[in-house]
């Protein structure tokens, strides 16, 4: 079988219905590499909100435990939550400044916030933005006809609510979908960082399109590639099963970055991310600048 293609604001997005290129690409190398103290106040009132917070007794692993945790995150005192996706071993790669002090950061559908969290510990003044529910998100109509109420109205704050909490972060979370970024919204930022958020979204060029609205220095955009993909073509997976609606070949990424009005692009690496058993990912990591 081979891959059927047209040609949408000049980039080719292919449909194919054969699987096969996603079941080889974990086996296949990247076709491209990169480089005076106040006086005593009164006691305040006992809060009836959240139980205390104590390792020692278990309370914390059980609010922990009750958490489907996309992200890996040490909360301290020997607990980390069971995150999907553990990228501790991996943050050197994905471009993140040494040094963020001073400066004004936003992270783009933070999840669980392990990349606010980091830009935290690095001197940031952080914003996070991420939706409140799962209903909110890009789900394909016969997706959204199949699940009851209950269900579109999980919540997805959760675990940030509860990292948030034990790492006693400042970072600043709205609730906001990266379609409606804007400057108008939450002004402009220093540094953007965006990981794996386009795959899942039905208009990626939008979404790129609000990122550069308000990155007045430097954005990172980091999203999984296809290597067996030929440059500057999309594969269309359409969301009917699962929240992926596109794989993006390495070429794709680079140009629709650059098309949603950054004046520089560069990829600085691709790597693999593990997942689940056995599996991973490649990743891209581009830097662009206004």
């Amino acid at each position: 079988m081979g891959f059927k293609g047209v040609r949408v604001g000049g980039v080719a997005v292919l449909i194919d219905i054969d699987d096969e290129v996603s079941g080889r690409l974990s086996r296949t190398l990247p076709w491209r590499r990169a480089r005076e103290r106040p006086q005593a106040a009164p006691e305040p009132p006992p809060q009836r909100s959240a139980p205390p917070l104590h390792a020692e007794d278990g309370s914390l692993q059980r609010r922990v435990n009750n958490i489907d945790w996309y992200h890996t995150i040490d909360l301290g005192n020997g607990i980390i939550t069971p995150g999907s996706f553990d990228h501790r071993p991996y943050v050197e790669h994905f471009g993140l400044p040494e040094r963020l002090d001073g400066k004004r950061v936003l992270d783009v559908a933070t999840f669980d916030g392990f990349w606010a969290f980091e830009c935290e510990k690095r001197g940031a003044e952080v914003v996070a933005i991420d939706l409140d529910r799962y209903g909110d998100i890009d789900l394909a109509p016969r997706v959204r006809q199949r699940l009851s109420n209950e269900q579109l109205d999980k919540p997805l704050g959760c675990g940030f609510a509860l990292a948030h909490e034990v790492l006693g972060s400042s970072v600043r979370r709205e609730t906001l979908s990266v379609y409606d970024l804007s400057p108008a919204r939450l002004g402009t930022f220093d540094f953007v960082f965006c990981s794996d958020l386009l795959l899942h979204l039905t208009c990626p060029m939008r979404a790129l399109q609000s990122i550069r609205s308000v990155a007045a220095e430097r954005a990172v955009i980091v999203d999984t590639f296809h290597a067996l993909l030929p440059q500057n073509t999309l594969k269309y997976i359409g969301g009917a099963e699962t929240s992926v609606w596109w794989h993006f070949s390495l070429g794709a990424l680079e140009h629709m970055i650059t098309d949603a009005g950054f004046a520089n692009v560069e990829l600085t690496r691709t790597f693999q991310m593990p997942y689940g058993r056995g599996k991973s990912l490649w990743q891209a990591v581009f830097n662009a600048t206004p």
